[in-house]
């Protein structure tokens, strides 16, 4: 009998052990025996103390790389800078300031933007008011801009007015237009408005109500007038002379 009550007394006792262990918390501090038993586990086998000098080490290795990183990344910076500076000095001295401005009117590349000459002539225009009949830097039709801006940059005369431009001129797709070409719209009825096709869907133009300006064949009033593009074939027209011509225009 004594036995039994032994045997009983046991099984409560490992029962009530193992409540107690599953209410314990989870991140409890271990004993302090253990950590001393850790402690002097460290002091005593030599391959814990190669792990703690190796770990060390790389700290170590991992604090140099990182050091090594950085100045990297400064000799980086410093070079991307530098070379930066070096590009826009020659860019500088390669382009004209006008390049760079219609560059960013295109939405271009300033090194497509080779033509001076045509680019050089729209800058001197840009701005100059619309007047119907005008040859004159006072103010200009779209047609006589036409004229000065196609003797100044290719040496082309053209006819006076827009429908004799476009009859004078070679029929092309929009698809195919290029820098030079020309652009003819109906505005007031038939052929009545002309500009020169530069990029990127741009041409210049002087318009009634901007002037000298860029316009774009994308936005819906151009768009809706838009006739057709011409190209000037250079073995039927005529040639100008840039002193004669531009000395009436530039009034």
């Amino acid at each position: 009998m004594g036995k039994k009550i032994l045997g009983l007394g046991i099984i409560v006792c490992l029962f009530a052990n193992s409540l107690l262990a599953q209410q314990a918390p989870k991140n409890a501090p271990k004993p302090a025996v253990k950590q001393d038993v850790a402690a002097s586990k460290s002091e005593n086998d030599p391959q814990v103390d190669q792990f703690l000098l190796s770990k060390s080490s790389l700290d170590s290795i991992a604090n140099i790389l990182r050091k090594h990183h950085s100045e990297e990344q400064k000799r980086s910076e410093k070079s991307f800078v530098s070379d930066l500076k070096s590009s826009l000095g020659v860019a500088l001295e390669t382009f004209m300031p006008f390049q760079f401005k219609y560059a960013i009117l295109l939405n271009e590349s300033v090194e497509k933007l080779t033509n001076q000459s045509l680019y050089g002539t729209i800058d001197k225009w840009y701005g100059t008011r619309y007047r119907y009949g005008g040859t004159s830097q006072r103010g200009i039709d779209c047609s006589a801009f036409m004229q000065v801006l196609s003797n100044y940059a290719f040496g082309w005369m053209l006819p006076r007015t827009a429908r004799e431009q476009y009859q004078a001129m070679d029929k092309i797709a929009i698809n195919d237009l290029q820098e030079g070409d020309f652009v003819f719209f109906n505005t007031t009825g038939g052929v009545s408005h002309v500009g020169m096709y530069l990029r990127n869907g741009k041409f210049i133009h002087s318009a009634s109500s901007k002037g000298v300006s860029i316009g774009d064949l994308d936005d819906t009033y151009w768009k809706h007038r838009l006739i057709g593009a011409r190209r000037v074939n250079a073995d039927q027209i005529k040639k100008g002379d840039e002193k004669t011509v531009g000395g009436g225009f530039l009034d």
